[in-house]
């Protein structure tokens, strides 16, 4: 009599009640489905649920029912139910795991249809936008993906919980909602998390004033997003980049934040050791510069040394001169040892500096002009190739130009057009003889060195004999 009670209880509920058996077949229904789903009994007990849930809709539906493993645990979505005349009305669905007395699975759900008030509220919608057409089924299905589908918003979930990090605080920034994998990243669980604040994870990497900046700027509406270090309940430490966004109530007031972090730790870790590896190679370089200009200062002591013991003038020179380019590499080399950036030479900073290391070897009153209004970089080679030139410029102009005068003026120009730079070098002393050439093989070692190096540069020379000498070098960069 109070079995019998309990199932014309049933056939009187005004849901869809069913009951679904470990092999995920209906094995009960109330009445329910006869007068509002147009089914006969026989045509629903011992068929999959798979049969009667539209077809966009069975992985979400497979998804939740496989999430229901204790006794005890519930689901709820929003799905869509056949017709037996081939329609689509949409319920609200709660499902519960329990077990019978064998200890075999069952699944009771309860099915509410709201499909009218659905409808009601989309002719509600649809009087303030009269663009949406009411009539129109496609209009009236799109409205309801969009707007009211909580299935849609479950994806929507589903696919930020496999992607993100996400939390809701309040307003004092203490967890409400932390979602799995939250709980995966951090090692807490999600017992631990609710109630308590993000301080948790803090990893004192970060100043106050980081933290300050970022509830300042969210307190007052605005979206923050930024690379955080946070400590994980093992210690172990992990990057994520956040957004953290205001949410505000139906007053207008901010009364909650979301955060979505996207975990970036081998980001973070491959970046730092990018970084180890070009100062450990930047170091190394420097070290390298080092020992080449001690090399280079010990055959330049060993040659000045060897000149000063000369007895022949001629071979005195050309020891000197030896000396002479040496030095303008070690110039070089001191400057890259010195520099921050060991594979860019600036020629307004390089150029005066060498200028004034070789004029103080002689003993004339050479005076120098230098005119460069931007900084010119180049690599190390054109650096060291220009040096030697400049080196074998001051040589001859000293030897030859102010052969017989003790007072005289050098004059070095440069500027940069497009991707060539142009350098002019002068002096104010006697004029080139008639017959020279850079391109002469008989006029000395100097100036088959200097051809050398000019056609290294892939440049071009223009030297003017019978006048004052005039050097005009343009090459690329």
């Amino acid at each position: 009599m109070i079995q019998t009670n309990y199932v014309d209880l049933l056939s009187n509920f005004p849901d869809l009640i069913c009951e679904i058996d470990d092999l995920e077949k209906i094995c009960y229904v109330n009445s329910y489905h006869k007068h509002r789903l147009g089914y006969e009994q026989d045509e629903v007990l011992g068929r999959s649920v798979d049969d009667f849930f539209h077809p966009d809709d069975r992985n979400e539906l497979r998804r939740k029912i496989s999430n229901l493993q204790m006794p005890g645990s519930e689901t709820k979505g929003i799905w869509r139910i056949a017709h037996k005349n081939g329609n689509f009305l949409t319920f609200e669905c709660r499902s519960k795991l329990s077990a019978d007395s064998n200890g075999k699975k069952r699944i009771v759900v309860i099915a509410r249809d709201i499909t009218e008030d659905l409808e009601s509220d989309f002719k509600l919608h649809s009087k303030s936008n009269p663009k949406i057409q009411v009539t129109s089924n496609l209009h009236y299905q799109s409205f309801f993906e969009l707007k009211m589908s909580q299935f849609e918003f479950s994806q929507l979930k589903f696919a930020f919980d496999e992607h993100a990090v996400i939390s809701i605080t309040n307003k004092n920034g203490d967890i409400s909602y932390a979602n799995d994998r939250f709980c995966e990243i951090s090692k807490y669980s999600r017992e631990e998390l609710i109630g308590n604040n993000h301080r948790l994870l803090n990893s004192r990497f970060h100043s106050s004033d980081f933290f300050k900046r970022m509830y300042n700027m969210i307190q007052n509406g605005f979206v923050w997003n930024g690379e955080i270090r946070n400590r994980a309940k093992d210690g172990s430490i992990y990057w994520v980049n956040a957004t953290i966004v205001p949410l505000r109530s139906i007053d207008g007031n901010i009364n909650r934040f979301v955060a979505l972090h996207t975990l970036i730790t081998r980001t973070i870790e491959s970046e730092e050791k990018v970084r180890q590896l070009l100062r450990e190679k930047e170091l190394l370089l420097q070290e390298v510069h080092h020992r080449i200009k001690n090399n280079l200062f010990s055959v330049f002591s060993l040659l000045k040394m060897q000149a000063s013991f000369s007895s022949d003038s001629h071979l005195k020179e050309q020891f000197d001169e030896a000396a002479g380019r040496l030095r303008s590499m070690m110039a070089l080399y001191d400057r890259l040892y010195r520099s921050e950036s060991p594979n860019e030479i600036d020629l307004k900073e390089y150029i005066p500096n060498l200028v004034r290391q070789i004029l103080s070897t002689y003993t004339k009153n050479i005076k120098f002009d230098f005119l460069l209004d931007v900084s010119i970089i180049v690599k190390p080679e054109i650096a060291n190739n220009l040096g030697i030139i400049l080196n074998e410029l001051i040589c001859n102009s000293v030897k030859h130009s102010f052969l017989h005068k003790e007072v005289g003026q050098i004059r070095i120009q440069m500027q940069k057009e497009d991707q060539q730079i142009l350098f002019l070098y002068s002096d104010d002393g006697e004029p080139l003889p008639d017959s020279y050439s850079i391109e002469n093989i008989d006029q000395g070692f100097g100036i088959k060195l200097m051809n050398l190096l000019v056609q290294q540069l892939k440049g071009k020379v223009n030297v003017n004999p019978g006048q004052s000498v005039q050097f005009n070098l343009q090459f690329p960069n």
